[in-house]
């Protein structure tokens, strides 16, 4: 067993605070069912459905034997507490490459940032962004280039995570829909990161918009706009258009 990362947090246990200790590890197969459990009972506690897809057993399971990862937090009682999923789609139609038009050659170098589940009273330690930061170079050391994701518009917590450690908004589209066409889905917005380090860009027009306004987002991304970054306190989503085009 490989330890990632350990520290303190805090559990907030009927309006106390406690302290408590964590470990981050690479989760294997045989604690899978553990994984889905937890993942279970957040779901079954969120008031909003939307905001989480949930993913099975099955899908966790053929995604581990094609070598994705999961980074569990334990606490010093050694329950799970957290994770973080992430999924190598390949040449897959699944590939969120395909969502933001990415050049064939690249999609074998993407990496999907799937779900990450936080229990309750653990939440307010940034478990998100510390999965993240481990997540990034575990990545870069498989030898991917690309993060991709998606996230509710109505999960402004996530989304503000996950913008502050460099991904930007590239698309926003309805998602995990069953009909041909995909208009039965949710909305998700599509987020990118070129692990691969790029010079400064140039930024020619920037505009703010209300992260729940989807239309005039969509018309924005059409235009060549990305999400750059997330005013957790306005609920504003400030996109710009650079000067130059875009190279993956």
């Amino acid at each position: 067993m490989t330890i990632l990362k350990t520290g303190q947090l805090i559990k907030n246990v009927e309006g106390r605070k406690e302290k408590d200790q964590y470990v981050m590890r690479l989760i294997s197969i045989d604690d899978l069912r553990e994984v889905v459990a937890l993942e279970k009972h957040v779901y079954d506690l969120l008031p909003n459905k939307q905001v989480l897809f949930m993913d099975s057993y099955e899908e966790m399971l053929d995604d581990m034997r094609n070598g994705a990862k999961i980074i569990g937090v334990y606490n010093k009682s050694k329950d799970l507490i957290a994770y973080r999923y992430l999924g190598f789609p390949g040449n897959s139609p699944n590939n969120l490459g395909n969502d933001i038009n990415m050049p064939e050659g690249e999609l074998s170098k993407v990496a999907h940032l799937e779900t990450t589940i936080v229990l309750p009273e653990y939440r307010g330690n940034s478990l998100q962004s510390l999965t993240l930061q481990l997540a990034i170079p575990l990545v870069k050391d498989l030898g991917y280039g690309h993060l991709l994701c998606t996230v509710s518009p109505q999960n402004i917590y996530s989304l503000y995570n996950i913008m502050k450690n460099g991904l930007r908004v590239r698309a926003l589209k309805k998602k995990y829909g069953t009909s041909p066409d995909g208009s039965d889905g949710i909305w998700r917005f599509i987020l990118h990161r070129d692990l691969t380090p790029k010079a400064a860009r140039r930024t020619s027009e920037l505009l703010s918009v209300p992260i729940v306004d989807i239309e005039p987002q969509r018309q924005l991304i059409d235009k060549g706009f990305i999400g750059l970054w997330l005013s957790r306190e306005s609920k504003m989503l400030n996109y710009v258009r650079f000067e130059d085009s875009l190279v993956y």
